[in-house]
């Protein structure tokens, strides 16, 4: 999944402390940014097969540390942890609570999409509901949370000044271009490598424009 964790991002800005968007955002892809950093390291393993799944060509044969189970609730309390330690107030705890769920809400999400790739225990079991073996219902899924985690974000926060009654909308229209994107056959993968540098690249250019977007609004 990629634009659909980000429902969770725009869901959890309206929680109470209001947490930055950019925060959510960059928590919401923590375990794919850990995960493209050990892919560049050879640390984890990935295979680049089109056709492999019929919206994926990814062959994501060994991600133990970021992609099982027991790994995905180590980051989430971990960073939910020390997001409560930097974080100040009264509500720091709550805070990283938050921050620790929107972590973990990436495994959750992933498991609607993914084959049978993430581990439930260390050699165990292997599992993935598999819906990216449809194009159709897949971006359904993934764009249907986008947009209802985005109207959750648009009742729970209002417009500072002009710019913001229509910041969101250029971002959101931006991440869907991105997402159909993501999506046009190419006769020339690009290599593992490569691969991993632009979902980097990705990532942090998503959480910039949240900055940017969240900035020109404020919570209810």
């Amino acid at each position: 999944m990629f634009i659909g964790h980000y429902s969770a991002s725009f869901a959890a800005r309206g929680f109470k402390p209001a947490l930055p968007l950019w925060h959510l955002f960059v928590a919401v892809q923590l375990v794919d940014f850990a995960w493209a950093a050990l892919v560049l390291l050879g640390i984890e393993k990935v295979r680049i097969e089109p056709g492999f799944m019929e919206a994926s060509m990814l062959d994501l044969h060994h991600m133990p540390y970021t992609h099982s189970l027991p790994a995905a609730l180590l980051w989430g309390i971990g960073a939910g942890v020390l997001y409560a330690l930097i974080f100040k107030g009264p509500s720091s705890m709550k805070a990283g609570v938050i921050f620790g769920c929107a972590v973990f809400s990436h495994w959750v999400l992933d498991l609607i999409v993914h084959g049978p790739d993430l581990l439930l225990y260390p050699g165990g079991a292997k599992v993935g509901f598999g819906l990216w073996n449809s194009l159709l219902w897949s971006q359904v899924v993934e764009v249907g949370l986008l947009i209802a985690g985005f109207v959750i974000y648009l009742f729970m926060t209002r417009p500072k000044g002009p710019v913001g009654r229509f910041a969101p909308f250029i971002f959101m229209a931006f991440m869907l271009a991105l997402q159909g994107y993501n999506h046009i056959p190419v006769e020339v993968p690009p290599d593992v490598p490569m691969f991993a540098v632009t979902a980097l690249l990705g990532y942090t250019i998503l959480s910039a424009a949240a900055w940017a977007t969240d900035r020109t609004r404020e919570s209810v």
